[in-house]
């Protein structure tokens, strides 16, 4: 995952705002969309739609279609479908409800439903330790305005899962808004020293390094 940063004709930074990688299958280069699946897999995805939904009018009260109906639609770029297969999916009482809850809750973030996303993410943290759940809430926090919330969540993410690459991206930017600069600097490094060719980083590490810059500048006057 990445997070775009943009300036106005001032060089004013806008509101940074998060580009939502936020499926259980993380492409390899981290400026995908959550939605960018391989062609093969698409053409895959619609065969077993077609399939389950034969399945299902068979079988109107399995929980376990209507969840991988849904999955499916999602690698199909059908959100709304798929969160309607998983709410069906969590009425009729499926045994994996957590993994449910935390896929729909990646489907809300897809169509901008952040309150609805954060329920879910909060949902499976009550019951159990997820690292991909307190991702979700972290980039559900973020839309929501609270951005202190979504770092902890990240340096939560961090702390469990070192490698979280996306996670460590995010947190740079993030604080790159809160105008925490040397912290941004940190972060933004280490995560280009395993993606040195990811745009946006780069942009962000250079925008907040000539701002801590200056600080320090006025600082010595």
């Amino acid at each position: 995952m990445a997070f775009k940063v943009g300036f106005n004709a001032k060089g004013k930074m806008k509101r940074v705002r998060a580009i939502i990688c936020m499926m259980v299958l993380v492409v390899a280069s981290l400026q995908a969309s959550a939605f960018d699946f391989p062609s093969s897999l698409v053409s895959v995805s619609k065969t077993r739609i077609k399939e389950l939904t034969l399945l299902i009018r068979q079988q109107p009260g399995n929980a376990r279609a209507y969840a991988e109906r849904a999955s499916a639609r999602m690698e199909v770029k059908d959100a709304y479908g798929a969160i309607k297969d998983y709410s069906i999916a969590l009425v009729l009482g499926a045994e994996d409800s957590t993994s449910i809850r935390e896929a729909r809750g990646n489907a809300f973030l897809e169509v901008g439903a952040y309150r609805e996303a954060l329920k879910d993410f909060e949902a499976v943290l009550t019951n159990e330790a997820s690292t991909e759940s307190l991702y979700g809430r972290a980039v559900a926090r973020y839309y929501l305005d609270d951005h202190f919330g979504a770092i902890r969540d990240l340096d939560e993410v961090i702390l469990t899962a070192p490698t979280h690459n996306r996670a460590l991206c995010n947190r740079g930017i993030v604080k790159l808004e809160l105008n925490k600069l040397e912290e941004a600097v940190s972060d933004l490094t280490l995560f280009l020293t395993h993606y040195p060719d990811h745009v946006e980083a780069t942009y962000a590490l250079s925008v907040a390094t000539n701002r801590l810059q200056k600080r320090i500048a006025k600082r010595s006057m």
